[in-house]
């Protein structure tokens, strides 16, 4: 899952927690999340609260000068990650759904 967040500006310590509860949620279900485009201000403030403690560096793509050159790596990632992963179609039976 690619969350873009280039356009979030100043984001409050409500969403920082719920982006947390949100991907620590999705880890537990196995499902990465790749977050795209993320401003250097978010960038330090994810640092700060301990983001960078438990989610890896390479699934956070930084915003850059191109536009959505972060995104695009942010989904090759995803479509390489996908390419190593077997596919298990019973592991898919379930939807996912998440509400805010």
């Amino acid at each position: 899952m690619i969350l873009r967040l280039k356009r979030v500006r100043h984001p409050d310590v409500v969403c920082i927690e719920r982006l947390e509860h949100f991907i620590r949620e999705q880890q537990e279900l196995g499902v990465t999340v790749l977050l795209a485009g993320v401003r250097p201000d978010s960038l330090a403030l994810l640092h700060n609260v301990g983001f960078t403690d438990w989610l890896p560096a390479e699934q956070v793509f930084p915003e850059e000068d191109r536009e959505f050159s972060a995104t695009l790596k942010a989904v090759r990632y995803a479509q390489t990650r996908l390419a190593e992963t077997p596919s298990d179609p019973a592991a898919h039976q379930e939807k996912l759904y998440y509400l805010v």
